[in-house]
């Protein structure tokens, strides 16, 4: 089914012909804005318009222009041999090579103006058309310049004049063909005082008129905050021949906004705008800003506090509290009262599991009694089994056995025959050092242990590793792998010291096991063995399961068929649950909390969730928490990947990544506190991002578009089981819709929504990426400096610094507001009541196929996520 895109029907907007006719007309000074104007509607404000000046040059004047049809008589008319007016234009002829023409309507006094002029291009390159507003008696103002280059391309350009020193504020070089004899528009808007909001655009006349190109917000000490008049100039190039002027049409319209007569702003809320600048067009030769996970090193920022703290409420009960039916053929075991000798019954029970999986027929359960096992379990082909605790008996598997023997040894102590030692290979390949590519290294240097998989506790309190007894302080440990010596930093008195001697808990090769109910701790796996719970066999399940403080995975699944539900996987090593080739997986009802807490470069596989080359992924009703590297993450071919009812906070990169891979819904989740992005699209199409509560993250969505490519059979990343190359999935954004989401952003700098395409080969309006009814909340004007980025073909990317400019330029965003909010959700992420009162003009439809998946009426109009923590 095809997602419907969120762009309900809005009239087109006016074009430049209708303004022709507007300027047709004889006027007084009282008339309203011309049609095809869009003047500046900030949040909370309507705008009263009144055209000022408005000269269509419909009279006949044989020296000067004389009076404007409304408006005052031209002044202060300097440069080219003549003026006149004749044949519906304002003319000027012979202006010479490097000199200009100036005209000004001085009798206006308007601070918010729009000032529109219309004139034809000359034969001459090196050309720039200026119109001016807010011009002070020092000659001071603000300036939109239509400038042609001496290779025929068209710039728009705001500047500030103060007096003989002029200060560009934002160009942009456009796309449009110029061609001598055509007619351009060129229009100026000047708004408010802290900050002046200033905007300009130049467009072909006659052209569906786009929305405002650059814009500046200038809180400079010299931004003008007093009214002024408003001009023209022309410019002829200092290398060209003279040139005739002709300029068709001139307005001048007072743009005063009117105030709300309700308040737009929650108490404790913000609307004065930020100091400095910011921008709707690009910083020529400025770079990338969303990098997909593989490209490049950028620096892991500190996740920011939540709103509030959240207490867990996903993952699995307490180990001890299951309380699941014992079948009346069970096997039992017990590492207390059981001996291996024994034939497995209740009174006589197995001393260990592994003895009871070699006794099993398939499929036949498995009764754990209470206590301590200390064993690495095989589930092994045909010995498939349900394996749960006696009911209320709280079972274990620790990693880890007592240390004794401890002497002094400096300020703490060591311990000898400690034999045990474990592959530190930090790739997926046992053996294979790390790499040596710049992003691409498994280690980061400032933490060279994290693949070593030693782990020691003292009580209850994990040491950290290091390399050598001249680094050991208290709370810190080294093993002498050559001397068979254990040496702690701390002295344990007569607390018992543990120390991780097995690495994998249950490897499970039996398809249709279950495991249920009980609890994994502290074993110490290397990194290539990905899981101190693995299976590379079909149709596994982990139910109501608590994994704890494994040395780099948590859990590991690499076939089909397979679920994980109601399981908390915390204080993972490298990374909590990775999958591989494991279609149709379900993960339900998960904590994943603390992963990486090794601190393994985020790149290449590190994290709190990776799955790859998987075709069909569903996570749900989860909490992923405090992950250090990118929280969920799909890479590498997967399809059909639906991520819904989830609270994903505070991680220190992104919140949502789906890399190389097609068909994806995001919807019904909290993301927040991320320090990257709440969700990064990374060369992925068709992926629907609807009615998620997305704060506090650096940027709340991004598609990013890279080099990459499914044709590319040499790069990473294709699923071997399909026919390459699989066209199907592309590797290029697009053919997505965004709807119904909250966002803000965590980051001053950068913008709330970014859809970007690194090799700039395509304009973002060429993806099929469809976008409304969101929620986009700045604190101020220019906080974050940029609502959203849009990709242009052979240029770098808009960034529009408005609302308004991005829906007036893109045709998106026709029902979304922009509210400048301190925050647009409360303490448990609920919208305040000044944007849930918007629901009914914002919001559009859930679209069916959405609704589906998070269990939601079909049409059904809401803002942000259904999801709620608990506090």
């Amino acid at each position: 089914m095809t997602i419907p895109r969120p762009t309900p029907d809005q009239p087109a907007p006016a074009g430049p012909s209708a303004f022709r006719r507007a300027t047709r007309i004889i006027v007084s000074a009282a008339l309203t804005l011309a049609a095809g104007a869009a003047p500046l509607l900030l949040p909370g404000t309507a705008a009263a318009a009144t055209n000022l000046v408005v000269d269509g040059f419909d009279r006949s004047v044989t020296s000067g222009w004389g009076k404007a049809d409304a408006g005052s008589a031209w002044a202060d008319m300097i440069g080219g041999s003549s003026t006149s007016v004749s044949g519906s234009e304002g003319r000027v002829t012979n202006i010479l090579g490097g000199r200009s023409f100036r005209a000004y309507q001085k009798a206006v006094a308007a601070e918010d103006t729009e000032v529109r002029a219309e004139f034809t291009v000359p034969a001459a390159k090196d050309f720039i058309y200026t119109i001016e507003a807010r011009k002070q008696a020092d000659l001071s103002a603000y300036l939109a310049r239509g400038r042609i280059d001496s290779a025929g391309k068209l710039h728009i350009e705001v500047l500030r004049t103060q007096g003989a020193a002029l200060t560009m504020l934002k160009e942009m070089t456009l796309e449009t063909p110029v061609v001598v004899g055509q007619k351009l528009t060129l229009k100026l808007s000047t708004t408010g005082e802290a900050p002046v909001i200033v905007r300009g655009k130049v467009f072909v006349s006659g052209t569906t008129e786009p929305g405002w190109q650059v814009t500046f917000l200038d809180s400079a000490a010299a931004a003008l905050k007093t009214p002024g008049y408003a001009g023209l100039q022309a410019y002829n190039g200092g290398a060209n021949a003279a040139i005739n002027l002709a300029t068709q049409a001139f307005t001048v319209t007072d743009t005063t906004p009117e105030p709300d007569p309700e308040p737009s702003v929650e108490p404790g809320g913000s609307t004065s705008p930020a100091p400095g600048g910011g921008t709707t067009s690009p910083t020529p030769g400025g770079g990338t800003t969303s990098p997909t996970p593989g490209g490049g090193t950028p620096t892991i920022a500190p996740p920011p506090p939540p709103p509030v703290k959240l207490a867990t409420r996903h993952g699995a009960d307490p180990v001890g509290s299951a309380t699941y039916p014992v079948p009346s053929n069970a096997l039992f075991v017990s590492p207390t009262a059981g001996d291996d000798t024994f034939p497995g019954t209740q009174d006589k029970p197995f001393r260990t599991l592994n003895k009871a999986l070699t006794k099993n027929w398939s499929g036949q359960t498995i009764v754990l009694r209470a206590g301590t096992y200390h064993e690495s379990v095989l589930v092994a082909p045909g010995r498939a089994a349900t394996i749960q605790p006696y009911p209320g008996e709280k079972v274990w598997f620790d990693g880890t056995r007592p240390v004794t023997g401890f002497t002094k040894s400096g300020p703490g102590v060591v311990a000898g025959g400690w034999t045990t030692e474990f592959d530190h290979s930090p790739t997926y390949t046992k053996g294979q050092p790390d790499g040596t590519a710049v992003g691409w290294t498994w280690l980061d240097p400032k933490y060279p242990l994290a693949a070593n998989p030693d782990m020691v506790w003292i009580g209850d309190e994990e040491q950290t590793q290091v390399g050598s007894v001249a680094a050991l302080v208290p709370g810190t440990f080294y093993v002498d792998y050559a001397a068979d010596k254990l040496y702690l930093g701390s002295d344990p008195g007569d607390r018992e010291v543990r120390a991780s001697d097995l690495q994998v808990a249950f490897s499970l090769r039996a398809p249709g096991t279950v495991l249920r109910g009980f609890g994994i701790q502290r074993y110490a796996d290397s990194v290539w063995q990905q899981g101190v719970i693995s299976s590379y066999w079909e149709r596994m399940t982990l139910d109501n399961m608590t994994v704890l403080d494994s040395a780099t995975g948590g859990v590991g699944f690499f076939k089909q068929g397979s679920v994980i539900k109601n399981t908390t996987i915390d204080g993972s090593g490298q990374i909590a649950l990775h999958a591989n080739q494991a279609d149709d997986l379900v993960l339900d009802n998960l904590s994943i909390t603390d992963s990486n807490d090794e601190h393994f470069n985020p790149a290449p596989s590190s994290g709190g969730i990776k799955i790859t080359q998987t075709r069909g992924v569903t996570l749900k009703n989860s909490e992923l928490l405090r992950t250090y590297g990118s929280q969920f993450w799909t890479d590498q071919s997967t399809f059909n990947i639906n991520v819904f009812g989830n609270e994903i906070l505070d991680g220190s990169r992104y919140g949502v990544v789906l890399e190389i891979s097609s068909t994806a819904t995001v919807a019904d989740n909290i993301i927040a506190g991320n320090a990257f992005d709440g969700v990064l699209v990374a060369n992925t199409d068709k992926v629907h991002i609807w009615n998620n509560t997305l704060v506090g993250n650096r940027k709340a969505i991004a598609f990013a578009q890279d080099s990459r490519r499914i044709e590319q059979l040499a790069v990473s990343g294709h699923d071997p089981r399909r026919t390459q190359p699989d066209l199907s999935m592309p590797w290029v954004i697009g053919n997505s819709t965004i709807g119904n989401n909250v966002m803000s952003a965590g980051s001053t700098s950068g913008a709330l929504v970014a859809y970007e395409v690194y090799e700039l080969i395509s304009n973002a309006s060429d993806l099929g990426i469809s976008t409304n009814g969101n929620v986009y909340s700045q604190t101020a004007l220019g906080v974050p400096n940029a609502t959203a980025v849009w990709a242009r073909k052979g240029s770098q990317p808009y960034h529009f610094i408005m609302l308004d400019d991005f829906r007036d330029n893109t045709g998106q965003e026709r029902t979304s507001i922009n509210p400048m909010l301190s925050t647009p959700v409360d303490g448990a992420y609920r919208p305040v009541s000044s944007v849930a009162s918007k629901v009914g003009a914002v919001a559009q439809p859930l679209p069916s196929e959405v609704a589906d998946r998070i269990g939601k009426p079909t049409g059904e109009k809401y803002l942000g996520a259904w999801t709620r923590p608990t506090a």
